[in-house]
């Protein structure tokens, strides 16, 4: 496993347990404890967790910040973007949520010149992308400033007025449970979003598969979503067998 898979499954752990022990974590990937440790001293450096005696846990609830989601699993995230955009050019409105994921798929739709109306709650996405040729409308709400990412109730008031043709989801954790986020702000956001497209689509890169880790905040169950890319979708039975009951696409 590399260094870089390492620390997502860390991060979904202790998103559902609160607290992980450093010899727990070398029993679990069959490496060093010392090599955990570093591992852990690295996400300590990036904000992310707080070390303790002999383990670790999460700086906070709030969902992982942009800065460190937005430089991970790039190349995973443009082939997603590449897939998806087939879904997308004919849309003529999209709901977008606040991922790195989401963002990369509209600036691929961005730079083929599309006008499509995008309804987001990304600071990110308002910021990079306005002066395309998108129509982009603003959720509004309260900034959630470590993950850029507009929430609360002003902006699920603004979601909820807007029924599109496509909604554009990630998420930190797709288990066997369903897809789950660290942040409860951030996840009763995106709830309402699944809830307002015609086309529930989720991005979702092969390192968040996690089988029955999950994140602290579930968003969405499999008979809510349509489609499902990802950069490897040769999924195992225990996925599959959700896929084919529920009859979601997968590509």
């Amino acid at each position: 496993m590399k260094k870089f898979q390492r620390y997502q499954e860390i991060i979904s752990m202790l998103n559902s347990y609160k607290y992980v022990e450093v010899k727990t974590l070398a029993k679990t990937f069959n490496v060093t404890e010392e090599t955990i440790r570093r591992d852990l001293e690295n996400l300590e450096k990036q904000n992310i967790i707080t070390r303790t005696h002999g383990g670790a846990t999460l700086k906070n609830r709030d969902d992982l910040s942009y800065n460190y989601r937005s430089t991970k699993n790039l190349e995973e995230k443009k082939i997603i973007a590449n897939k998806v955009l087939d879904f997308l050019k004919d849309k003529d409105s999209i709901m977008v949520d606040s991922s790195s994921t989401a963002l990369e798929a509209i600036k691929l739709l961005a730079s083929k010149s599309y006008s499509t109306k995008i309804i987001t709650n990304s600071v990110n996405l308002l910021y990079e992308l306005s002066n395309t040729k998108l129509k982009i409308v603003s959720t509004g709400g309260m900034l959630n400033k470590h993950s850029k990412t507009l929430v609360g109730a002003q902006a699920i008031e603004t979601i909820k007025n807007y029924y599109t043709q496509a909604t554009l989801l990630s998420c930190n954790t797709m288990s066997t449970n369903g897809f789950s986020v660290g942040g409860e702000e951030e996840g009763i956001t995106k709830k309402q979003m699944v809830q307002q497209g015609n086309l529930v689509i989720m991005l979702v890169d092969s390192t968040k598969i996690l089988n029955n880790t999950n994140a602290f905040f579930k968003f969405a169950d499999y008979n809510q979503v349509d489609l499902i890319v990802t950069d490897k979708p040769q999924l195992s039975e225990d996925f599959m067998k959700y896929i084919k009951r529920y009859q979601i696409n997968i590509i």
